[in-house]
């Protein structure tokens, strides 16, 4: 992992969670899922994976994930006690977190398209894609997190030079880690006026028609009016309005 991660990130990550990093592997989610049913005991400490490269890497709807040597690719494993409601509205919420980090380090307004892609320079920056798996009264939770730091198409940032990369990309990981642990911990029932405000301002699809849709089939269709308290989307056809729970559906203009 020379050139890749710094060292100081590296000690600070640490202190958060056990990190394990590669130079290669085939997928961090799948890695975290194969340590979650063979290991006998708990889990109690967050687990952080990063490799360099994905030889399988997957998004969301099985979609494979395009690699780049200079992205950043992460899957977080948390341990979360209780099964709950609460897990309905975990992706959009890491989501919305997972946006003000890179916000801020790009120092550019990023874009989420629901449930939980962001956006930049109009093309897509980040996906996350979260798994749960259920262990002996344990709920696992799997965020895993690929972000195009600098690429042809969709990067977080318009020109970066070659030597900066690995000083950015260690920032960008040791933040987003410690926010995204920080969300899961705090994870509410629903979203507040304030976050629901923030989605609605930063939404890729403000205000346009969309069409939800599931395989070929169009589900709905309707004008984006944002997200309900439960992270719903909200989708309004003359004059009723309809609420969407995450699942198979893709929102397409």
């Amino acid at each position: 992992m020379k050139d890749y991660l710094e060292t100081e990130c590296v000690e600070k990550i640490k202190k958060e969670c056990l990190l394990q990093v590669f130079d290669e592997i085939d997928s961090t989610n799948e890695y975290l899922k194969k340590l979650v049913k063979r290991e006998a005991s708990s889990l109690a400490q967050p687990i952080l994976v990063v490799a360099q490269r994905q030889t399988a890497g997957k998004g969301t709807k099985g979609r494979k994930w395009m690699d780049s040597p200079a992205s950043l690719k992460f899957s977080l494993l948390i341990g979360f006690e209780e099964e709950s409601e609460r897990l309905a509205l975990l992706s959009p919420y890491i989501a919305l977190k997972l946006r003000k980090v890179l916000s801020a380090a790009a120092k550019e307004e990023v874009k989420i398209k629901w449930p939980n892609d962001l956006y930049c320079f109009g093309g897509k920056t980040a996906g996350i894609l979260t798994e749960v798996i259920q262990k002996k009264g344990m709920a696992y939770l799997i965020i895993g997190v690929g972000i195009n730091i600098n690429s042809p198409v969709g990067s977080l940032f318009k020109h970066i030079e070659p030597e900066e990369l690995e000083r950015v990309r260690s920032l960008i990981l040791s933040c987003a880690c410690e926010e995204i642990i920080r969300a899961v911990r705090s994870l509410p029932e629903k979203f507040s006026a304030e976050e629901i405000k923030e989605w609605n301002h930063s939404d890729l699809y403000k205000g346009r028609k969309l069409r939800l849709i599931e395989g070929e089939k169009i589900v709905s269709e309707g004008q984006n009016m944002g997200i309900d308290k439960k992270g719903r989307i909200l989708l309004q056809d003359g004059n009723q309005q309809k609420a969407f729970c995450i699942g198979e559906a893709s929102l397409r203009l």
